[in-house]
């Protein structure tokens, strides 16, 4: 197959240790160009966040963000969006509230989220270590408290503050207790009206049903008119199967859990082996240069 376009999910795939891009990543990125093949970056994360992360890494890109609910251009342009209901999305987030959850609202303003998230995060850890003194709850604690102090959140007291010309297009929940977890991603699994999806080992999001990485795809190839069959998708969490699946090769992360993998046409190297330039340069007919 000849490839003109790949997608690349972030954390876990191109992301290192979840803080950077490795510039053997960026370079072989920076090859794909050249050699006329359009990269996209297609993340759960919010446009926003990702621009940050390609401005710091000197890349441009177009951006699927909100695992697939918005699309931008690599001049920031909208190019397609799928809101999720408004009233289906308040009944989510009062839930949420009520139980105390910690969780973040993606919008076409930013990410919102509510002031004492950590504290909900911390009370959670000190109700674990109470019974399983497992310091690797502290690290994740400490890591999440960085992010929510550096991420330019816009901060609310409750979701009632999110104005309502607002679009949101995703719901992410957020909990460190596995038994917490899980309820609430029973209570929201089989809901008709919107999609649950999982990016990450605490966490559950909720989206337009018709929203997921692979349909976005789909838009933006055909937006530039390319084929599905020549399009690449990289990536190692349950929100890429849906691109791994419908994307002419589908390369799971040497770090995807085998089921992620079993989706995939092949496996690459894990995130801090460069795995995606490994599969970028395999997929040009290329090896990768030496250091």
């Amino acid at each position: 197959m000849t490839v003109k376009l790949i997608a690349i999910d972030l954390d876990g795939t191109l992301l290192s240790a979840h803080t950077h891009v490795s510039e053997t990543n960026i370079q072989a990125i920076r090859t794909a160009q050249q050699e006329g093949i359009l990269v996209t970056i297609a993340t759960g994360r919010e446009h926003g966040n990702v621009c940050e992360i390609l401005q710091a890494s000197g890349l441009q890109t177009p951006v699927i963000s909100s695992n697939g609910s918005v699309i931008h251009d690599e001049q920031k342009k909208q190019l397609f969006a799928l809101p999720l209901d408004r009233q289906a999305a308040n009944e989510v987030l009062q839930w949420l509230e009520s139980n105390e959850y910690y969780y973040q609202v993606h919008s076409d303003r930013g990410i919102y989220t509510v002031n004492n998230s950590h504290q909900l995060l911390a009370m959670e850890v000190d109700r674990l270590l109470s019974t399983d003194p497992d310091p690797s709850l502290l690290k994740m604690l400490e890591a999440m408290q960085f992010h929510h102090e550096n991420a330019g959140f816009l901060r609310i007291s409750s979701f009632t503050e999110i104005p309502d010309q607002a679009d949101l297009y995703n719901v992410m929940a957020l909990s460190l207790d596995s038994e917490k977890l899980q309820i609430g991603r029973d209570k929201f699994s089989n809901r008709d009206d919107m999609t649950m999806v999982i990016s990450g080992s605490h966490n559950f999001e909720m989206e337009h049903k018709q929203a997921s990485k692979g349909f976005a795809l789909q838009r933006l190839a055909e937006h530039f008119n390319i084929a599905i069959e020549d399009t690449m998708a990289i990536g190692d969490n349950y929100n890429d199967v849906s691109m791994l699946q419908i994307a002419g090769k589908g390369v799971a992360m040497g770090n995807a859990d085998l089921e992620v993998q079993s989706y995939a046409d092949e496996v690459t190297k894990n995130n801090e082996e460069d795995g995606v330039a490994h599969a970028i340069y395999k997929a040009m007919g290329m090896t990768i240069p030496s250091v």
